[in-house]
């Protein structure tokens, strides 16, 4: 069984490899996970098992907009894909948003089969948009509105 709950300092190298792992050539820099515990400490969302091991994270932040956020980032471990920690990451920060978000956007691969999850957690598609990463990236972008 796994724990959710906010990503502590000591974990940011876990979760950088895992972000490697799982995104390769398209990570984010080591460095953006410092600033990410730095800035959204509160959105910043690690799953551990019993033996305190990282199998997933979530990254989320608030934008320009008071009543805007975005999932910047979900990554899963292969070992633990298919048993619901995408989704109980997800829950958990929708759970968790300030009183005054009422819209929380991210972007995926449009083949991804995450986008199926999103779609039953309540995102709905905003805009396609090719090249939205550069060339051949193309993204989904989706909205869920807090009811």
């Amino acid at each position: 069984m796994q724990c959710i709950r906010p990503v502590l300092k000591s974990e940011l190298l876990a979760v950088y490899q895992l972000e490697q792992a799982i995104f390769g050539e398209h990570s984010y820099p080591d460095f953006f996970f410092r600033q990410g515990f730095d800035c959204w400490p509160e959105q910043f969302l690690v799953a551990v098992d019993d033996r305190h091991q990282l199998q997933g994270y979530l990254l989320c932040a608030q934008s320009g907009d008071p009543q805007c956020m975005w999932i910047l980032s979900v990554a899963v471990s292969e070992n633990t894909r298919g048993q619901g920690l995408g989704k109980r990451l997800i829950e958990r920060c929708l759970a968790e948003l300030p009183l005054s978000i009422q819209q929380v956007y991210l972007t995926v691969e449009p083949n991804n089969p995450a986008y199926f999850l999103y779609q039953k957690l309540g995102f709905r598609d905003v805009n396609f948009e090719a090249d939205y990463f550069g060339i051949g990236m193309d993204r989904m972008v989706m909205q869920y509105r807090r009811s």
